[in-house]
């Protein structure tokens, strides 16, 4: 005659108790509704569902609000994912009022069959801070040209690491340690590009790590992210402490010296290597054969010059979404600053972001439709800002 069945459920490992709040950057075509039901099934606090144009179709549009679907610790806010074919793609999270438009320029893929270029992703992700919203760039980072600008101009928040299914060392992961090694600071998060039902949102997803005391709210997951709180994750949980500091944080010497880093890795899928990585060189790792579930790394780090310390992680477990990923997580960096020493900067990478800002600018004069002189001047003018920052800093470097 029993009619009922209670099962509690522990979480083995808890972050959220910690202040962690994780979420899915990227999700697309599924109502409101159903990405709250799917949110809250997978673990999920904060699921970003993107609208946007396809051309003659538009997806989620109606579902704009400028408040989020909310309760029991699951919140859904729909934003939008701005598109241009060459100078990239960018997701405006968050964003208070109305939905910041025109969703798409360019032509196909993205807009109309000649479809002029008529706004910079810089305006856009202004737009997008004016309306307190945070500026991400999805499946970094490509499409590349105006991606590379708007990183040297300062208005980019967080970009998407999420390709692991190769391993750690991918082409996203080296294209954000080349911002890095040049002293742009931007964080790392995650997001799954959910375009299919085969898809689980979270499948590689963002921890923040709140401050004490703040609730769990859109803008204080957004100050989070902007201060570089975060680790970015297919499976793994990832703790860096460098001299008693988090992701994000800035650590000041008076001179040359040493920082102490600390990792501790945790995962239900076992790992095999967890590494700790100091301007872009591995400077400590430990493999596990057999696999392991935890694990925990520390390394005293000779800093000679400003720059930067994150931890990895990789599992040669592979975990399907539609595509296969490797069970991986890279934190945020921790900066360290030196008296005396400027900031970061490698001029190989200087030149191979000078190249890509001079193709964009090439597409823009020659093949790019142009919607007003004035408009097509200011977006030219963001690249040239760019590029006109890099040539000074390398003319510096140089002489």
């Amino acid at each position: 005659g029993q009619r009922e069945l209670t099962l509690r459920l522990e979480r083995p490992i808890d972050l959220r108790r910690a202040g962690w709040v994780t979420a899915d950057t990227h999700v697309h075509f599924i109502s409101p509704t159903t990405a709250w039901l799917e949110a809250a099934g997978e673990g999920l606090n904060l699921l970003n569902l993107l609208a946007s144009q396809w051309g003659d179709l538009f997806t989620n549009v109606g579902d704009i609000t400028g408040a989020p679907v909310s309760h029991d610790d699951v919140m859904v806010w729909v934003g939008t994912e701005n598109r241009q074919h060459i100078l990239g793609h960018m997701s405006l999270l968050g964003v208070k009022g109305a939905p910041i438009n025109p969703m798409t320029t360019g032509g196909p893929n993205e807009s109309y069959i000649g479809d002029p270029v008529m706004v910079s992703m810089a305006e856009w992700a202004d737009r997008c801070r004016a309306q307190e919203g945070v500026v991400v760039l999805p499946h970094f980072p490509n499409p590349l040209c105006e991606a590379a600008a708007d990183i040297v101009l300062g208005k980019i928040d967080g970009v998407e690491i999420r390709d692991f299914g190769q391993g750690i060392d991918t082409f996203a992961v080296n294209e954000w340690y080349r911002y890095l090694n040049l002293g742009y600071r931007v964080a790392a998060v995650g997001g799954t590009d959910k375009m299919f039902a085969g898809m689980p949102p979270g499948g590689v997803r963002t921890y923040a790590h709140l401050l004490p005391g703040d609730d769990f709210t859109f803008e204080n997951w957004g100050k989070a992210v902007r201060a570089g709180r975060t680790f970015t994750t297919s499976g793994p949980l990832l703790l860096l402490d460098v001299s008693g500091h988090e992701p994000g944080a800035v650590i000041d010497l008076p001179g040359a010296g040493a920082v102490h880093a600390a990792v501790h890795a945790r995962s239900m899928a076992p790992f095999h290597l967890l590494e700790i990585v100091a301007n872009g060189t591995v400077v400590a790792r430990q493999t596990f054969d057999e696999g392991t579930q935890e694990a925990e790394l520390e390394a005293d780090i000779a800093i000679e010059r400003s720059g930067w310390v994150a931890a990895r992680c990789l599992s040669h477990h592979t975990v399907w979404h539609v595509w296969p990923v490797r069970a991986a997580a890279h934190t945020s960096p921790v900066y360290v600053d030196v008296a005396g020493s400027p900031r970061p900067f490698n001029a190989k990478d200087a030149r191979y972001l000078l190249a890509i800002l001079r193709g964009g600018l090439l597409w823009l004069e020659t093949l790019a439709i142009p919607y007003a002189a004035e408009t097509h001047a200011k977006i030219t003018g963001v690249f040239e800002r760019a590029v006109h920052e890099l040539e000074t800093r390398l003319s510096e470097t140089q002489e």
